[in-house]
């Protein structure tokens, strides 16, 4: 399980986010995503990044060392556009057929 990882942001401010594994665990042909809710066990978010092996990058997730397993998601100002300042709850998990195992989990908060 990775550390609790938690960070603050301006209300359209552009940010890239990196994330690494802690114990280092190789993460090279995952899929992984990462939502951003009010609050830990909703159904729906209010951001949802992902990434699948051979598409690092298309939705808003890159691979930083696949090897010690570091990630980063970038929240985009038009991410947060629509939302209230205050804070909000994430969960990192890898996707395997159906089967999610939470890598991490933290609290954004949203500053005006």
């Amino acid at each position: 399980m990775a550390e609790f990882c938690s960070f603050s942001l301006h209300k359209l401010e552009d940010a890239d986010i990196t994330v690494p594994l802690v114990p280092e665990t190789a993460i090279g042909g995952w899929s992984v995503q990462m939502q951003l809710s009010k609050r830990f066990g909703s159904t729906s978010g209010h951001i949802l990044k992902s990434m699948a092996s051979g598409y690092y990058g298309v939705s808003g997730m890159n691979i930083v060392n696949s090897g010690q397993g570091q990630f980063s998601f970038t929240v985009q100002s038009r991410d947060t556009s629509g939302m209230d300042a205050g804070i909000y709850a994430y969960t990192i998990r890898r996707i395997d057929s159906g089967f999610y195992t939470d890598l991490t989990q933290g609290y954004m908060s949203l500053l005006e």
